[in-house]
């Protein structure tokens, strides 16, 4: 067991110095990556993980005040030591800023952290490393079982296993119900996961991270504002691991609009309102940051009479701006609004609105330096209502909508593209199966404009939903809509999917076996096509609910959802896809 006593944290009152060691470093440091321990007969091929932490002393360019610097990578030459050839990740973990000057008091307590051997089994499915972490509250400078408050550990893997890994818990607060977890990734792999989640009283926003070789942190309650209940976070995050999350909150009387940020080596920020309007409630929040982490929101929000499109932009270094109407359409309420943003920080909004008769699909377009323009109809279908848009953008600025529309006997999947210097295109059917309706569409497209659009459809032979999608390529337009999971003991809803800088996609669902419903996956490579689906958990515990993916730049990707424990509450759960 190795030993490491953090005097830099000991710090007299004033300094402004955090005692957050134990938090930032498990933050780091959870199931997945290794323990720093040779291989042997037992575990060959398994990769071991090392850890090693050092003090950056004040004056460090990313951390003024000083802190720690945590790296790790797999142990290649299995001497039990993290060499420096052998750091594939680093993290640091920044000390406050000063206090205010004044009389010096008496030194606080040390905080220790102790590495230590985990044997395979339930904390690590092949072993690991197990790290402790407290105050020495007796000082004598060792780490007593009595004296540790967080446990986190550091996970070995099957060396080079590739695809679906075994799905864990992100979270083991049984105080009350999570629902609608979301999760974002930045190029490298890190990625951020929120969800509300109930303590018994009222619902609340939690978050939990993951970075490569280390793992899930603690998870983590944003926001604690307790005059109502918080739900349906989004989360956004940029090419530097700076994420977004915002959400609609309560405050006793009315919902509003609430965000929070998160800095790498800083964690997240303080809670902050962006919109103060309370002619009525404001819900439903979508997020979409660009490569610079400028970012804009968008929201529907009641004026009393009707509800209308709302959104703000954040500028890193100046913050928030004024929340604007962006669009001004009377003639019938606006919801499920939508957001894309390209690297260039040109954003595209859609939307459903009634026009007093029918719902339409709309959309306006940012543009920074400019603002926003007018809002235009982008579909002129009025057999029947159009419903559930989605949006996606590529590095160029071309964005690709989709959407549910009726032709007065069934629902169908329409589609519509911008071109930059063109604009909106023509509306067009994706889809021309009428066996029944087609619902949940979901759009992703990559770096040179490929995309891959999913929905759910009724079959006419067993009258359960299917998972299907179709593709488009620039040049080639759309191709033929293809099934994309053959299981027909239940039905198969709410896909939801994600596309790598290569073309590559992965699609994510909930499907029932007729007895509870499951995650399912299939992945698509540009030039072979769909694979087969892939069942991606096996805890037959109770029903799953509402999973999404996110993908990173090098195709690993993690899946997070919703699942009941069969008892008396619902957990969130996630597995990751590692690329080949």
């Amino acid at each position: 067991m190795i030993q490491e006593n953090r005097n830099a944290l000991s710090s007299k009152p004033g300094s402004g110095l955090h005692l957050l060691l134990t938090v930032s470093l498990l933050a780091l440091a959870a199931c997945s990556g290794g323990g720093g321990s040779n291989q042997s007969p037992d575990n060959a091929g398994i990769d071991s993980v090392a850890v090693r932490s050092k003090p950056l002393p004040a004056g460090d360019a990313d951390c003024p005040n000083g802190g720690i610097l945590v790296e790790t990578g797999i142990d290649e030459n299995g001497n039990g030591l993290l060499d420096d050839n052998e750091v594939d990740k680093a993290e640091k973990v920044c000390n406050g800023e000063d206090g205010a000057g004044g009389q010096d008091g008496s030194n606080g307590l040390n905080s220790l952290v102790t590495f230590s051997d985990e044997p395979a089994g339930s904390n690590c499915p092949y072993g690991g490393m197990r790290v402790d972490s407290g105050l020495d509250d007796n000082g004598n400078g060792s780490l007593e079982s009595g004296e540790i408050d967080q446990t986190g550990f550091v996970c070995s893997q099957i060396a080079g296993e590739i695809g679906w890994q075994v799905a864990e818990l992100i979270e083991t607060d049984n105080a009350g119900d999570t629902f609608a977890p979301q999760i974002a990734i930045d190029p490298d792999g890190n990625a951020i996961a929120v969800w509300y989640q109930s303590d018994g009283t009222r619902y609340n926003i939690m978050a939990n991270r993951y970075i490569p070789g280390f793992g899930w942190g603690a998870a983590q309650l944003i926001e604690t504002d307790n005059a109502g209940g918080a739900y349906n976070p989004q989360i956004a995050i940029d090419a530097n691991g700076n994420a977004i999350a915002v959400w609609h909150q309560s405050d006793g009387s009315r919902d509003n609009i609430m965000v929070n940020r998160f800095t790498p080596g800083s964690g997240w920020g303080a809670t902050e309102l962006i919109e103060t309007d309370d002619a009525g409630r404001a819900v439903l929040p979508q997020i979409a940051i660009a490569t610079d982490g400028s970012a804009i929101a968008v929201w529907e929000q009641d004026d009393g009479i009707r509800n209308n499109i709302w959104a703000n932009r954040y500028i890193p270094g100046s913050g928030w701006s004024a929340a604007e109407l962006i669009e001004t359409d009377d003639a019938g309420v606006a919801y499920f609004p939508q957001i894309a943003i390209a690297a260039d920080g040109n954003a595209i909004a859609v939307w459903q609105q009634s026009d007093g008769t029918r719902n339409n699909i709309w959309a306006n377009r940012y543009i920074p330096g400019s603002g926003w323009g007018a809002a235009e109809l982008i579909e002129t279908d009025d057999a029947g209502g159009a419903y559930n848009p989605q949006i996606a953008i590529d590095a160029n600025g071309n964005a690709i909508a989709v959407w549910a529309q009726s032709d007065s006997t069934r629902d169908n999947i329409w589609t519509n593209r911008y071109t930059l210097g063109s604009g909106w295109g023509t509306a067009e059917l994706i889809e021309t199966d009428d066996a029944g309706d087609a619902s949940d569409p979901q759009i992703a497209i990559d770096a040179n404009g490929n995309a891959i659009a999913v929905w759910a459809q009724s079959d006419s032979t067993s009258y359960k939903y299917n998972i299907l999608a179709n593709r488009y390529m620039p040049g080639s337009g759309w191709g033929s809509a293809k099934l994309i999971e053959t299981g027909n003991a239940g039905h198969a809803t709410n896909p939801q999917i994600a596309i790598d800088a290569s073309g590559n996609g992965i699609v994510v669902w909930e499907q029932s076996d007729d007895t509870r419903y499951n995650i399912w996956a299939n992945r698509y490579t540009p030039g072979s096509g769909l694979g087969s689906a892939q069942l991606i958990e096996t805890d037959n515990s109770g029903n799953v609910y509402s999973p999404q993916i996110a993908i990173d730049a090098n195709g690993n990707a993690i899946a997070v959802w919703s699942q009941s424990d069969g008892a008396l509450t619902t957990n969130i759960w996630f597995n990751r896809w590692v690329a080949p």
